[in-house]
This record gives C-alpha cells, structure tokens and sequence, in this order.
C-alpha cells in the first residue's frame, strides 16, 4: 500500500482537505474499493458470525439441547477432521466450476444448517448436522481463498490478506462479547438468537459475493489439472506441514496459557483472559505492519524463520513465570503473549505467500485445501500436547514445545528449497 498523500513531490501544491476529510483518511487505510475492498468487509462480517457461533454454540447444545459436554467435544473433532479431509475436493469443485459459485453454495448451505442446528435434539441429528457444518465452513474458507488468488494480484494478495485478518479480529471481539450476552441470559430464546445471528451474517456474505466478479472455471479446459494434482506434490505438501507448526502458536494462547495461568502461576486468573485481548489487540493494530516484506518467496521464508524464533522465546519466558511474584509474573506473561503475537504475525504472513505463490495457478483451489492439511496436527493433536506437556512437566513441559518450534526453524529451509526446486513454473518474485 503506498503511504500517506502527504508524501508527494514537494513542487507539488498539497491538495485542499475536502468536508469530511478525517473519514477520507480513514477509508484511505483500507484496500481501494473494488474486489479487494469487498474481500476484506466479507472477511470482517464472517468473523462477527463465527465470534457468536464459536463462543456460543457449545453451551447452547449442552444448556438448551441436552447433550453432554463430551458428545458435544466429540461432535466438533468430528467436524473438524472432516473439514480438513474434504477440503481438497472441495477446491476441485472450485477450480473447475468457479470459486465465486462454489463459495456461495458452501455459505448457502451453512445457513441452511444454522438454520437447522436450532432444532436438533438428539446426538446423531446434531452429529450430522455439526459435520456437515464443518465441511461447509472448511469449504467456504478454501473457496474465499481461490477468490482471493483469481481476483487480486499477486503483489497485493498479502497486504490484503492481512487487512482481512486485522478486521477479522475486530469482529471476532464483536461476536465474542455479543455471545456472552446471550450466554449470561441462559435461556433457549437467547441461544437460537446466536445461531440465528450467524446464519445472518452468512446471508448476508453471500449477497456480498453475488457483486463480485463471475470466476471462469477450468471444466473447459483440456489440459485442466485433474483432482489429484494437489495431493501429488508432496514438496507442497510437506511444506505445508512444517510452515503449519508455527499454528500451535494458536493453542498455547487459547489453551495452554489461560490453564497455565490459572493452576500454575500466582498472576491473578482474570489475565488468562486479558492476555488473550491483548493479542487481538495487537493483531488487529500490527498485521499489516508485519506483513511487510512478506511478499516475495525469499522474503517470506525470512519472515518465517522469525516465527518460529519468536514462538520459542515466548515458551522460554512463561516457563518461568511458574516462580514468580504476582506483578512479575503478569510482566512477564505479557511479554510472553508479545512474542508469540510477533511469531503469529510473522507466520501468517509468510504462509499467505507460501500458500499462493507456490501452488500451481490452474488448481488454486485444491491448493488451498492441501495447505490447510497443514494445520492438522496443530488442530488435532496440539491441545492434548500442550496441555500435558505444560501441566504434568511444568517449566520442562515449556521448554519442549519450544524445541518443536526450535525443529520448525531447522526443518523449513530445506524443506523451501525442495519446494521451489520442483515448481513446474516458477517466476520469482523479488
């Protein structure tokens, strides 16, 4: 993005303010209105949705539906495992019938089935009903990907990715403090509202994507890659699986910290939450800052390496925060939190470009799901790591996870290099 109009040539009168010229600038921090614009005001109502979806859907199936809190546990890993696992045909479907389209259709059908989520009343029904779910989202999330990559240049797909994640944080806070609410409220009315809501919110994300432009699919095309393409590259796919260790970052802040803070330090419990705000905080104020430099191949490998250096040194400082006085003990989690937000920042950024740059431009879509196979591990099997490496082994339990990181930073070059080196068609961008 360029910088401020104040910086143009100096033998150049400066233009009047116009009425209204505070809300100018403003609007001038945002991508210029058009597709990008749109991607980032999507991105920004999908997360006020999934704010109140996330921090309230669990309780309403246990307070207002009757299950129990591990059916309803077992119930989101199913969806999440099948969400990743179809993700890549989901892609195909994309690539070859249009993202627009097929996006559309995958935030159609999640509302249909918020919609329907509000009348579950047995386990299997809410079962079927949360998997499909969570296709669904995995789908639309892959699909908002291939949009991105047909319609945005190359030299602007980071910035604009880290404009969407900025405000995505924003609207999270929004939904996150709407639920608790409706979760102080503890009625059924109040729960349906928070299904409801996010089924609205998904209405209103696909009337956006109608005022995008139509993606030409590739089912007309002879030499159109095939379904498998993807899973073939297995540089890709490794890649993935490394540049992805940098997402347990995500699960030390969510779980391992809040539980840490509460059972193991004398820092008072109401930071398990605040430390958490002050890295939406952050995000929010930074992505777009950090995100410099992170559009070109070498610059984002750079990038990437700082992630994982960042993430260990946050697990170095609250592994010993357990023997620390009160004030100290929250001085130094906030520290902590401050270098795992660099290292999340950092490694985002850099994935954006991973994702994209290296994936093969006719099967954008199948990429997609193929690079989220790389948060599997992460996802699956991160919470029980850190939560027991953290808990039973205390500041040892620290140390470890920080040496995956530590793994991370020595397994990404090489795993770089082969990627690059087996690109069929590769144009460096520097």
């Amino acid at each position: 993005m360029s910088e401020s109009p104040t910086t143009e040539v100096a033998d150049q009168q400066p233009a009047p303010t116009p009425p209204g010229g505070r809300r100018r600038r403003l609007t001038d921090r945002l991508p210029e209105p058009g597709p990008a614009r749109l991607i980032v005001l999507v991105s920004l109502i999908t997360s006020i949705g999934l704010g109140l979806y996330i921090s309230g859907s669990a309780v309403f199936f246990v307070r207002s539906v009757g299950l129990t809190a591990t059916q309803v546990g077992l119930g989101l890993s199913v969806a999440g495992m099948a969400g990743l696992a179809l993700g890549i045909p989901v892609g195909h479907l994309a690539d070859r019938h249009g993202a627009r389209e097929v996006t559309i259709a995958m935030v159609a059908t999640q509302v249909v089935l918020l919609v329907w989520a509000t009348r579950v009343t047995s386990f299997w029904l809410f079962l079927v009903v949360i998997t499909t779910l969570g296709v669904v989202e995995s789908g639309a999330d892959v699909g908002r990907q291939a949009i991105l990559s047909a319609l945005i240049g190359p030299e602007q797909r980071v910035t604009v990715s880290a404009y969407s994640r900025a405000v995505f944080n924003g609207g999270f806070s929004l939904g996150v403090l709407a639920a608790g609410l409706a979760v102080a409220a503890d009625t059924r009315a109040a729960y349906t509202a928070l299904m409801l809501g996010n089924a609205g919110t998904a209405l209103l994300v696909c009337v956006l994507y109608l005022r995008l432009p139509r993606i030409p699919g590739t089912s007309e095309r002879k030499d159109a890659p095939s379904g498998l393409t993807a899973l073939r590259d297995l540089p890709y796919l490794a890649m993935a699986q490394v540049s992805g260790i940098v997402m347990l970052g995500d699960i030390l802040l969510t779980v391992g910290l809040p539980l840490w803070v509460v059972s193991h330090t004398h820092a008072p419990r109401p930071a398990a939450s605040w430390l958490i705000g002050v890295n939406t905080l952050l995000v929010m104020v930074f992505q777009v800052r950090a995100a410099r430099g992170a559009d070109t191949l070498a610059g984002a490998t750079r990038l990437h390496r700082w992630a994982f250096l960042g993430l260990a040194a946050s697990c170095v400082l609250a592994s010993v925060t357990d023997r620390l006085p009160t004030w100290l003990a929250v001085a130094v989690l906030a520290c902590s939190v401050a270098l795992l937000t660099l290292g999340e920042l950092w490694g985002n950024s850099a994935r954006w470009t991973l994702r994209y740059d290296l994936a093969d431009p006719g099967a954008q879509g199948q990429y997609g799901g193929a690079f989220q196979l790389g948060t599997a591990l992460p996802r699956v099997l991160g919470p029980l790591m850190v939560t027991a490496l953290t808990d039973r082994l205390a500041w040892l339990g620290w140390l470890l996870v920080g040496a995956v990181f530590l793994l991370g930073y020595l397994l990404f070059p090489a795993t770089m290099r082969w990627t690059e080196r087996t690109r069929p068609v590769y144009t460096a961008r520097t």
